[in-house]
């Protein structure tokens, strides 16, 4: 397996698909590099370097610190970086995956050509209701509790509107299967899905969107709402990060990437090919 051991303290599970501008993808919490491969990979890597990655927590990488952060995460994409001898990259970030990348971005913006926040936010601050209070949310304590961890990733991933409309669900149930089948499979177990999840819900950059300085695309879909609203965290994106980009996806829930994926890989092609002369001052 190839395994980048990192200043970092991580052994971290990576790869690498196509040549070109460097695209590094940054999964949803919990989820390894695997979601990316059945529709990203084969439409992107003929035109750019994919870089894929399974964050701490997943168990093909390994790390000895017991407290997860987003920005030890953040730091251990730079180190990857510095691993592949890549200067700079383009960032694409699902969720978590865009806190994550949305740290290495106001961290390090001398490493990011751009940045895609794909169904994110930036932090507790913008989220409606109860689930703006700091620590864990109350429905996802209850969720666990009430019915257990294999039970309450089936549900959030397979049969709620989170990730996937009910039409999409009524229509599509065996590439629902599959998903879900491919994710679990290099999937954050209990243990670490709560390190993860604490990490979320610990973190707060909404602040320090003013001082982002790399060209970004907020990417979003009307549908997602359910829980945390990430339409509502995505408009407060758009509004403070100087010149951002907003993009949305009439209709999408928050798994575009599966549902729709062929639209969803035209946006990111043709913001990476708009973006690849893009060099930071820093």
């Amino acid at each position: 397996m190839p395994i980048a051991s990192l200043p970092t303290g991580t052994e971290l599970y990576y790869e690498t698909h196509g040549a070109g501008e460097a695209l590094l993808l940054f999964p949803s919490t919990a989820f390894s590099g695997e979601v990316w491969k059945p529709y990203q990979v084969p439409a992107l890597a003929p035109a750019m370097q994919l870089i894929l990655h399974d964050p701490r927590g997943c168990p093909r990488t390994k790390v000895n610190q017991q407290v997860y952060t987003i920005q030890q995460m953040a730091n251990d994409a730079v180190a990857l970086l510095d691993y592949l001898n890549i200067a700079q990259a383009h960032l694409l970030g699902h969720s978590m995956g865009g806190r994550v990348a949305l740290t290495m971005a106001l961290n390090f913006p001398g490493r990011v050509k751009s940045l895609i926040m794909a169904a994110s936010g930036s932090g507790l601050v913008t989220r409606p209701g109860p689930d703006c209070v700091p620590g864990l949310p109350h429905w996802l304590v209850l969720g666990l509790v009430e019915k257990g961890f294999e039970k309450f990733l089936r549900d959030e991933y397979c049969e709620s509107e989170v990730f996937f409309t009910k039409e999409f669900r009524d229509a599509h149930p065996e590439r629902i299967e599959e998903f879900f089948q491919l994710a679990r499979a290099s999937h954050a177990n209990l243990s670490e899905y709560i390190h993860l999840s604490i990490a979320r819900h610990n973190w707060e950059a909404t602040h320090r969107l003013g001082d982002v300085g790399v060209p970004t695309l907020v990417l979003i879909g009307t549908g997602d709402q359910a829980r945390s609203n990430h339409l509502l965290q995505a408009e407060a994106l758009k509004n403070r990060i100087p010149g951002a980009e907003l993009k949305i996806l009439n209709g999408q829930s928050h798994g575009f990437f599966w549902q729709v994926p062929e639209e969803t890989n035209a946006i990111i092609l043709d913001w990476v090919l708009r973006h690849k002369d893009v060099r930071s001052e820093e």
